[in-house]
C-alpha cells in the first residue's frame, strides 16, 4: 500500500476538518457580496432554471447577516471595557501599548484574536523574540527593538502541529504556519510579498526555527534566517470558544450559521416569487404566432385581432406562498436572534426568581467562559514575554470584561422573552426574573406552571426583534 507523502506545505487533516466545519460561519461573516460570489456553492440552482435566470436571482439576493451581527454583538460586549493589565508594570506596560510591534495595543490585539476564535472555535497567540547577540546588552536590545512581542495566528494560517503527552500535560513539539513576507528583490516602491512557511521544533529542550520558501520550480526549500532560539518551549497558546481537544475545536456559531444559510436561500426564493408576482404572466387566446411576436406593451398602444373570440388576459399569483415565505423568514430571524442570545444568557440551573442566585450565576454564560479563556491565554503569553524579557516577578494579570449578562434581554419584549424560554435559550428562573423586573410576574409563581403556560402559546406570530 502506497502512503501519501507529507511535505512541509501540506495541511493536516485536523486543520482541514476544522476549517471546513467553520466555512459557513466565515462565508456569511464576509457579507453579501462574498455570498453572491460563491454562487451555486451556497445558493443552489433550481431544476429547469436557466443560467440567466439563476444569475439574475443570485444578484438580487440579499443577506440577513445574523452571524455577523452575533459576532459583532458578542465581541462588543466583552470589549465594552478595554482589556488591560491590572497593575502598572513599567516595561511590560510599555510593551502592552504596542504588543505586536505593529501598532496594536493589548486590547485591540485581543479583540482580533477573540473575534477569530468566535468564528473558528479557536485562535492562537504566539510569542516571539529576536535572538539577542552575546555582546548586546539588555538596554541596547531594548533600543534596537529586540524585545518580545505577540503575534496572532488564525486557524486559516496554521498547517499543523505535533505534541506529546508528558507528566506536565500536553507538550507542543512542532508548530507549522503559513505567513507572508516582503519579497527580497522587490523594487523600491513595490509592496510585493511572497508566502513563507515557519516551522517551530522543540529539540533537546530548545526551540529551533526553520523557514521555507518556494524556489523557481515552485518547490519548498529551506532558506536562511531561522536557527536556534532562547525559548525552552514553543510559545503558542490557543484561545478556545468551543474546545473539543488539545488544539482542536468546533465553530460555536455552527447552528446559527445553519439557520442563516437557510434564510439566505429562503430569502432568494422570496425575492424571486415577489418579482414574478409583481409582473403577472400574460396569456393570449385566439391569436396567431406572428401576432403575438409583434405584441408591444406601452401606454396608448392598441392591439387588435380579426378573430372575434380573441382575448388577452393575465395570470396573477394568488399570494398565499408569499405570506408563508414572509412568515418563514420572520421565524428564522427570531431563531437566529435566540441562538445568538443563548450564548450570552447565564446558565442558572434550577434557580428561580428569588433573585440573588441568578445574579451570582451571571458568569456562567458561554460568552463569559470564552472571556475567561481569553484572559487565561493572554496571561500565559504575557508570562512568556516576562521570561524572555528578563522582567523577573512582574505581574501578568489582565482585566477582561465579563459583566454583560444583566442587560442581555432588556431590548426584548416580554412576549419575545417567553419565546426565548420556549426555544430553550433561557431557563424558567431567568424568564420569571424578567417578568418580576417588568412587573408582570410575581416572585412566588410556580416555575412548572409558567413553563406549561408559555409552551402552550410558544411561537404564535413571532416578531423580529427591533434593532
Amino acid at each position: 500500500m502506497k502512503h501519501e507523502q507529507h511535505t512541509v506545505e501540506k495541511q493536516s487533516g485536523e486543520v482541514t476538518a476544522m476549517l471546513q466545519a467553520a466555512s459557513p460561519v466565515v462565508d456569511i461573516a464576509k457579507g453579501g457580496d462574498h455570498m453572491r460570489g460563491l454562487g451555486k456553492q451556497r445558493l443552489p440552482q433550481f431544476p429547469l432554471e436557466s443560467d440567466d435566470d439563476y444569475k439574475a436571482r443570485c444578484k438580487s439576493s440579499w443577506l440577513f447577516d445574523g452571524v455577523g451581527k452575533a459576532i459583532d454583538d458578542m465581541t462588543g460586549k466583552v470589549f465594552e471595557k478595554p482589556v488591560a493589565l491590572m497593575e502598572g508594570n513599567g516595561k511590560l506596560s510599555d510593551w502592552a501599548a504596542d504588543i505586536d510591534k505593529e501598532g496594536r495595543d493589548l486590547s485591540n490585539f485581543a479583540r482580533d484574536v477573540f473575534e477569530s476564535a468566535i468564528k473558528m472555535g479557536l485562535s492562537f497567540i504566539m510569542v516571539d523574540a529576536p535572538v539577542r547577540p552575546d555582546l548586546v546588552t539588555v538596554a541596547q536590545a531594548e533600543t534596537q527593538g529586540l524585545r518580545p512581542s505577540m503575534a496572532h495566528v488564525a486557524l486559516v494560517d496554521v498547517l499543523g502541529w505535533k505534541w506529546v503527552s508528558t507528566n506536565n500535560g500536553p507538550t507542543l513539539m512542532q508548530f507549522r504556519i503559513m505567513e507572508s513576507v516582503a519579497k527580497p528583490d522587490r523594487s523600491e516602491f513595490s509592496d510585493e510579498k511572497i508566502p513563507q512557511i515557519r516551522v517551530l521544533d522543540l529539540v533537546e529542550g530548545r526551540v529551533n526555527v526553520r523557514l521555507f520558501q518556494q524556489n523557481g520550480k515552485q518547490e519548498w526549500v529551506e532558506v536562511e534566517g531561522g536557527g536556534p532560539t532562547e525559548q525552552t518551549e514553543i510559545m503558542v497558546t490557543p484561545v478556545y470558544t468551543a474546545r473539543t481537544g488539545f488544539f482542536t475545536a468546533r465553530p460555536p456559531l455552527a447552528r446559527l450559521a445553519e439557520i442563516n444559510m437557510a434564510h439566505w436561500r429562503s430569502q432568494s426564493d422570496q425575492s424571486n416569487i415577489m418579482h414574478h408576482a409583481r409582473a403577472p404572466i400574460k396569456y393570449f387566446h385566439g391569436y396567431a404566432a406572428e401576432d403575438i411576436a409583434a405584441f408591444k406593451e406601452s401606454p396608448g398602444y392598441a392591439f387588435f385581432s380579426t378573430n372575434e373570440a380573441a382575448k388577452v388576459g393575465v395570470v396573477e399569483h394568488g399570494g398565499e406562498a408569499i405570506g408563508a415565505g414572509r412568515q418563514e423568514l420572520k421565524d428564522m430571524e427570531f431563531q437566529m436572534q435566540a441562538a445568538g442570545l443563548q450564548l450570552v444568557i447565564s446558565k442558572t440551573g434550577n434557580n428561580t426568581a428569588t433573585g440573588d442566585a441568578i445574579d451570582e450565576g451571571k458568569q456562567n454564560s458561554l460568552l463569559s467562559m470564552w472571556a475567561d479563556n481569553l484572559k487565561d491565554a493572554l496571561e500565559i503569553a504575557l508570562g512568556w514575554m516576562v521570561d524572555l524579557g528578563g522582567l523577573g516577578s512582574t505581574s501578568t494579570e489582565v482585566f477582561v470584561n465579563k459583566d454583560f449578562t444583566a442587560t442581555a434581554l432588556s431590548h426584548l419584549t416580554f412576549e419575545q422573552v417567553g419565546k426565548m424560554f420556549a426555544l430553550g435559550a433561557i431557563d424558567a428562573g431567568l424568564y420569571i426574573k424578567e417578568g418580576v423586573r417588568r412587573g408582570i410576574l410575581s416572585e412566588d409563581v410556580d416555575p412548572e406552571q409558567v413553563k406549561e403556560d408559555v409552551l402552550a402559546d410558544a411561537m404564535g406570530q413571532p416578531d423580529v426583534v427591533d434593532e
